[in-house]
């Protein structure tokens, strides 16, 4: 069941990314899910096995679930994220994007405490998500306005 739940909502999220207005092109879309899909490899790696803060589940379902969330549920969030961000002009629009994005982000975490598949040792697991998912906007937010930088490869 946790795996059926996890794929329903990337099937969710894809569907939105769809429907979402796109600001990025097609190399700067694959550029930024690479770069999501890497830092949240590695936020995670270091979270579960060197600072043992959250540990996975060790039942198949839940680790492939776990997979889902960290490889397409967070990089396309991310990714709807800033095409929001890049389709509104009005700042109160991007601010409304971000804290839905955001909460869309902590809710799924909190699905994935409530489920079993990450374990949280630490103090408060709350908080712990809460910086987690802040962090991870910040650095789509900043990879964003360095992907709109890059120059435009010419066409021949």
């Amino acid at each position: 069941m946790n795996l059926a739940i996890f794929v329903l909502i990337a099937w969710i999220i894809i569907t939105v990314y769809l429907l979402v207005p796109k600001k990025l092109n097609l190399n700067e879309t694959i550029l930024l899910f690479f770069f999501y899909t890497i830092i949240t490899i590695t936020i995670f790696t270091i979270i579960d096995l060197n600072l043992k803060l959250i540990q996975h589940s060790n039942k198949t379902e839940s680790f492939i679930s776990l997979w889902v969330h960290r490889n397409i549920i967070i990089p396309m969030s991310l990714i709807i994220l800033v095409n929001l961000i890049l389709t509104f002009t009005s700042k109160v629009k991007k601010y409304i994007s971000i804290i839905l994005s955001f909460s869309v982000l902590y809710s799924i975490d909190l699905l994935a405490y409530w489920l079993g598949q990450k374990t949280y040792h630490g103090s408060n697991q709350y908080f712990a998500s809460a910086i987690l998912d802040t962090t991870l906007i910040l650095i789509a937010y900043v990879m964003m306005k360095l992907v709109k930088k890059l120059p435009e490869g010419e066409s021949t």
